[in-house]
């Protein structure tokens, strides 16, 4: 009998809604990405693994730092039945082709890779269009698992060579901009933007409304997070999901944004859900 493990990370609870819906569906076994990040080599005896995961600066690389530092440690993937799918608010860009050329380095193949759209975290969206994307989400899944099922391979929901042309000069203003932001929030002129990113929590402050419960650093999937002297304090290690802000209970964790400063996290997860890194 052939075995599935859906391995996902997430900071709203769009990608864990989305992986929990599709190990559902496939009777597959449900397993947080950050969980295993203290080994160096991933192995498993699955046939089937699915990758899930959020979209993060499309324009750059796509691929969350702790998505990408999870598929370089996995082994044994040469018989293995790979599927990707990644959540977004917009573009997905070239993620689902990053993750592939990784996952072949790994000695793999992508079989497979979906994009989802999902309401986004940096960008408000309105209840009606949220409702309208949690229902399409519903039929993909339909799709998503019957392709599945059949172990077809070659569906890639990536951006076609004409429309990356056309979209050019929009990811280049876009790749330009976030860099731009990034070290200058991180005081860091000089770094790569791997490892530019860790620093950028720099930006991030609580006001009066912080109560010292501590759900920031329990939902921080990296562990980025701790409580010193009732205030949070951000390592620098953090990999930009914006989770301690999404899922604070008083909305009182700030940051300096390029766009407006939203909060959002799928209405099917709760707090819970978030913390079980074990």
């Amino acid at each position: 009998m052939n075995k599935t493990e859906i391995y996902y990370f997430s900071g709203t609870g769009n990608s864990l809604a989305v992986a929990r819906d599709i190990a559902g569906k496939t009777n597959g076994k449900l397993i947080p990405i950050a969980s295993l990040m203290d080994k160096e080599s991933i192995k498993t005896d699955a046939d089937v693994i699915g990758i899930v995961f959020p979209v993060h600066f499309a324009s750059i690389k796509g691929i969350p730092g702790i998505v990408q530092r999870f598929a370089k440690k996995l082994g044994n993937m040469n018989s293995k039945y790979v599927i990707a799918v990644c959540t977004c608010g917009g573009f997905s860009g070239s993620t689902i082709e990053n993750l592939g050329k990784i996952i072949q380095s790994s000695g793999g193949k992508l079989a497979t890779g979906f994009t989802v759209q999902m309401p986004s975290n940096i960008e408000a969206v309105s209840e009606e269009e949220k409702q309208k994307l949690f229902d399409n989400w519903k039929k993909k899944l339909e799709f998503i698992y019957e392709y599945v099922n059949a172990r077809n391979e070659g569906e890639f929901e990536t951006m076609g060579l004409p429309l990356k042309i056309i979209l050019a000069p929009i990811f280049f203003y876009y790749k330009s901009k976030t860099l731009n932001f990034f070290k200058k929030i991180s005081n860091s002129s000089d770094l790569p933007f791997d490892e530019l990113l860790p620093l950028t929590d720099r930006r991030f402050y609580t006001d009066e409304n912080c109560e010292s419960c501590g759900t920031c650093a329990r939902v921080c999937p990296v562990n980025n997070i701790k409580i010193v002297e009732g205030r949070s304090e951000w390592q620098h290690h953090c990999v930009e999901c914006l989770a301690c802000l999404n899922w604070c209970p008083n909305g009182a964790i700030h940051g300096k944004w390029m766009f407006e400063e939203v909060r959002y996290h799928h209405p099917e997860i709760k707090m819970s859900d978030m913390i079980l890194k074990n």
